[in-house]
């Protein structure tokens, strides 16, 4: 089966996915009497329907945020730039720290190091973002020095320091522990201790040799990195207030009283295009990286 092939049965795939999944809301109806759940599966496909009539009319790219009538293509923009910006950036600079650390982790005897990445791992991420802010509250008010906004105020002034620091440490969490394993295990490989017996450099074996053989572990498992960088995006532009893309749908998914179906859908489809271009910057980053290593 052909590349184009494939693309061409995935991407209708994915947008029948997202259109039975946007529908649930409107399928599941909670009786009023007795609370029993009942299943009204012609109020999805109709939404289906009007969605897709839409599109030629254009009303399915408009959204009620309250009372007032919004096009989806003129504030979805801003919110792009805004999760685009804390993704990439957290993604490139999560998995390279998540890398080097894995291997100094995976070499290095210090105890402390492995004792703050077990209790960091077991907090949730939430907790993560509540211990930043309170940290920069707590050193403004032992020292009257605010060292980083710890939410945004306006969208002028948005705060940067807090959330990319998020966007780094929980993700390079899982990247420096997944890192760590397959480097101790590669270290026990007979190519390695062969390299070891002929007095090779500790740095020239850990970096072209063990580590090479590492990063196609890494490029397996870019999707649990990219679900642990995106899975909780909500709760982490919520958090800190920023007008995302994620913010922007679930704040207005239920406007006018209503289920505003066009809206998740698109929210969704921005969503998934976001995850596939970063997606596709860590593979060519990981790429790079082999092609400089193995050179």
């Amino acid at each position: 089966m052909s590349k184009l092939f494939q693309v061409s049965l995935f991407v209708p795939g994915v947008l029948l996915i997202v259109l039975l999944f946007s529908m649930l809301p409107v399928v599941f109806q909670a009786d009023p009497v007795n609370g029993a759940l009942h299943f009204q599966w012609m109020n999805g496909f109709t939404k289906i329907g009007e969605y897709i009539d839409g599109i030629w009319t254009g009303q399915s790219f408009r959204y009620y945020a309250g009372i007032n009538e919004l096009s989806f293509w003129e504030q979805i923009g801003y919110g792009i730039k805004v999760t685009s910006f804390y993704m990439v950036l957290g993604a490139v600079m999560g998995m390279t720290v998540g890398i080097l650390l894995g291997v100094y982790f995976a070499v290095s005897r210090a105890e402390w190091f492995k004792r703050l990445l077990e209790l960091t791992g077991a907090m949730p991420d939430f907790i993560i973002v509540i211990v930043l802010q309170f940290i920069i509250v707590l050193v403004a008010m032992e020292t009257g020095l605010v060292i980083a906004k710890v939410a945004s105020f306006n969208d002028n002034e948005p705060a940067i320091l807090l959330p990319l620091l998020s966007t780094i440490i929980i993700p390079a969490n899982y990247m420096i522990r997944n890192v760590a394993l397959h480097m101790k295990h590669t270290f026990t490989e007979d190519y390695i201790n062969f390299a070891k017996s002929r007095g090779l450099r500790k740095g020239y074996i850990i970096f072209r040799h063990a580590l090479p053989n590492v990063l196609p572990f890494i490029k397996a498992d870019l999707h649990k990195f990219m679900g642990i960088l995106f899975g909780n995006l909500f709760i982490f532009e919520y958090l800190y207030n920023l007008h995302g893309v994620t913010l922007l749908v679930f704040t207005n998914a239920f406007g006018m009283n209503s289920y505003q179906y066009s809206l998740v859908v698109n929210g969704i489809l921005t969503f998934l295009l976001l995850y596939a271009i970063v997606y596709l910057l860590l593979r060519l980053m990981i790429l790079g990286w082999e092609k400089v290593l193995t050179r």
